[in-house]
């Protein structure tokens, strides 16, 4: 897919960006669990946040597909800020956007495409991640208010984010038919950011559990009523190309790079590495597969901004993309040796952040289940 002059300009100038000012301190943002926000305000003073809201919202009115490359090329150079933008950047303000009303556009959009607030979105719980419909956190209306009680984990920037969008369970109807959306701020009180999560890999990105303890929030922050779930998951759907398969993209790019330098600094037996055809061609086929997860992402994306929405072309994009980035990262690993195995290197780091991304956005066996059910439905033919 050819990308315009204005796509190619956005993504050669997100990159030079983030290698020059991201990736030196992508490592330490790894150790030191420290989520790399000021990146974000970086990104901000450039005009890179909020690039998918309209002009009205303080944005710039471009597609997914500019999202897409935007992360990407964050990814490649830190993949922790590629994560955090992602959120701020991605499912909470596009469900603002779409389903939310006018005095929460106006309240919340603007200020996130000034990246002078952060969101988070919150939806999996102890036994309610893929199974939406199992969703517990309870919101009983009182007046002008809604009392939430329970908890949530996983929650991607919930030490850093100002604006949470939290799925919780309005009425009694049984599976997502009781479920809706409500909107928590930081300081609500009754609402706590919990322990931090220590992951494998992405451990600057924030992550932790919620809890909500007769958490009172303003009846006017009721983002979806119970009943409407199928037009939040839209949102996700859309929102699931954006954010996961471009991180893995942007890693997957970033593990070849540096195990084609590798190749070619290292020695054994009296000749550069580079020289041994069997290691070309395992490059060969790194590089073939990150070309054809680009091509899924990005022709996603694409047919989303065309208005041709597909749950089983997103899915099969996410499945690749996650899949190709833990062979490509692993690979890489396997090229360098020892080195590989590594701090003090970035392949193993690599290796680490592109692994959780098949379970996170809907694990691969979920999305393998919605591309089969598309199939048998006859709505998506090959």
């Amino acid at each position: 897919m050819e990308l315009t002059q204005e796509q190619r300009l956005i993504r050669d100038t997100v990159h030079a960006l983030a290698s020059e000012r991201f990736a030196p301190g992508a490592a330490a943002a790894d150790r030191q669990y420290r989520p790399p926000l000021d990146n974000l305000k970086v990104l901000a003073g450039h005009g890179y946040t909020g690039i998918f809201l309209p002009e009205c919202y303080g944005g710039t009115g471009l597609g997914l597909l500019e999202t897409v490359l935007v992360v990407e090329q964050l990814a490649r150079s830190c993949a922790n800020t590629a994560m955090l933008y992602s959120c701020t950047d991605g499912a909470t303000p596009r469900a603002i956007l779409h389903i939310g009303s006018e005095p929460l556009r106006q309240r919340y959009l603007p200020a996130f495409a000034k990246a002078e607030r952060y969101a988070a979105w919150s939806m999996s719980e102890a036994n309610a991640g893929s199974d939406v419909g199992n969703v517990q956190t309870r919101a009983v209306g009182d007046g002008q208010h809604y009392v939430i009680n329970g908890s949530k984990l996983w929650c991607t920037a919930a030490q850093v984010a100002d604006v949470f969008l939290v799925l919780v369970r309005l009425t009694d109807e049984p599976g997502m038919k009781g479920v809706g959306a409500v909107l928590v701020e930081r300081g609500t009180p009754g609402f706590s950011v919990g322990k931090h999560l220590d992951l494998l890999g992405l451990r600057g990105t924030g992550m932790a559990e919620l809890v909500f303890q007769d958490c009172r929030v303003p009846a006017e922050n009721l983002l979806l009523p119970a009943g409407r779930m199928k037009d939040l998951l839209q949102v996700l759907d859309a929102d699931r190309i954006t954010g996961n398969p471009p991180i893995c993209l942007g890693l997957a790019q970033a593990a070849l790079g540096h195990a084609v330098q590798h190749l070619k600094d290292r020695a054994q037996f009296g000749r550069p590495l580079a020289e041994n055809q069997g290691l070309q061609w395992k490059l060969a086929d790194m590089a073939m597969d990150i070309e054809a997860a680009r091509a899924l992402v990005y022709g996603a994306a694409q047919a989303i901004d065309q208005g041709r929405q597909s749950v089983a072309q997103v899915s099969i994009a996410k499945i690749y993309a996650n899949e190709m980035a833990v062979r490509v990262t692993n690979q890489a690993m396997q090229l360098a040796g020892a080195y590989g195995l590594s701090e003090e290197y970035p392949f193993e780091r690599y290796f680490r952040d592109a692994r959780g991304m098949s379970i996170g956005y809907g694990t691969t066996e979920i999305h393998r289940n919605s591309i089969a059910r598309e199939l048998l439905k006859g709505s998506y033919l090959v």
